[in-house]
């Protein structure tokens, strides 16, 4: 499965896109702690988590069919 990620986070992975296996992962949470045990510099970042172009909650089910992305915060003005 392929996470595209955006702004200062591409520091932390090195890249605008990550590949991973979504094999024991079910939801937006589950997502977040394989993430966060990978790159542990993504737990003192916030960030927010978009599944098919729409902002995530944890309880978010995600499929090898969803578009997943890690954005930046964001406010607008």
């Amino acid at each position: 499965m392929k996470l595209k990620i955006f702004g200062k986070l591409t520091d932390i992975f090195t890249t605008d896109e990550y590949n991973f296996s979504l094999e024991s992962i079910k939801s937006v949470a589950e997502l977040k702690l394989m993430l966060e045990k990978e790159f542990p510099k993504l737990k003192e970042t916030t960030y927010l988590v978009a599944v098919d172009g729409a902002k995530a909650e944890n309880i978010q089910a995600i499929s090898n069919e969803s578009e997943i992305a890690l954005l930046p915060p964001y406010s607008g003005g």
